[in-house]
C-alpha cells in the first residue's frame, strides 16, 4: 500500500511539471472539435494534480494508525519545499522537445519518488493542509502533514495519524 501511495504522492506532485509544459506547447488533443472551448481541456489539465491528490488522501485512509502524544517542538516546513517545487515549474518552461522532455521528466520522477520531496504538494495547502517538523516525546524528528493549525508544543494535544512512513504521517 505503502508503494502505491507514494506512487501517487509522486504523480502529484510533479503533476504540475506534465501539464505547465503540455499547456505551453499547445498540446490539445481536441482542438478542432471543440473550436472556442479548447480552453476546456486545459482546465481539465490543471484538474489532474487535485484528483491524484484526492486520491492520495484516500489511499492515506488505508495506512496504519498511530498517536503522536507529546510533542518537544515544532516547526512549520510549508516554505521548506516550495522552491524546489517551484524549479519544476521553470524547468518544464525550459524544456524543448517531446524526447527531451520526457527524459527529463522521468528523471525529476524517479528522484521525487525516492526523495522527502514527494510528500510536499502544494494542492495540500490549497485543501488546507500545513507541514510541520514535530520532535516527538521520543526525540525524533518526524515530518507531520495536519489540517490543525499547530502553534507550539505547550497547547499541543494527542493526535490519532497515519504513517507514511517512519518519518512522515499524516493526520487524516
Amino acid at each position: 500500500m505503502n508503494f502505491i501511495l507514494r506512487l501517487f504522492l509522486t504523480f502529484s506532485s510533479v503533476s504540475f511539471f506534465l501539464i505547465v509544459y503540455l499547456i505551453q506547447n499547445e498540446v490539445n488533443p481536441f482542438v478542432t472539435q471543440l473550436g472556442k472551448y479548447a480552453w476546456v481541456t486545459y482546465a481539465i489539465y490543471v484538474l489532474i494534480p487535485f484528483l491524484l491528490t484526492l486520491i492520495s488522501l484516500g489511499i492515506c485512509k488505508l495506512l496504519a494508525k498511530s498517536t503522536i502524544n507529546k510533542v518537544v517542538s515544532l516547526e512549520t516546513s510549508n516554505n521548506d519545499f516550495l522552491a524546489n517545487y517551484l524549479a519544476f515549474f521553470f524547468v518544464a518552461l525550459s524544456v524543448k522537445g517531446l524526447i527531451t522532455f520526457w527524459v527529463v521528466f522521468g528523471m525529476t520522477i524517479l528522484f521525487t519518488f525516492v526523495s522527502r520531496v514527494s510528500y510536499f504538494n502544494p494542492v495540500f495547502l490549497v485543501f488546507g493542509y500545513n507541514f510541520y517538523y514535530v520532535h516527538t516525546g521520543e526525540n525524533v524528528k518526524v515530518m507531520l502533514i495536519s489540517r490543525k493549525k499547530l502553534k507550539s508544543p505547550q497547547t499541543f494535544e494527542a493526535m490519532s495519524v497515519r504513517r507514511i512512513n517512519d518519518y512522515t504521517f499524516i493526520e487524516i
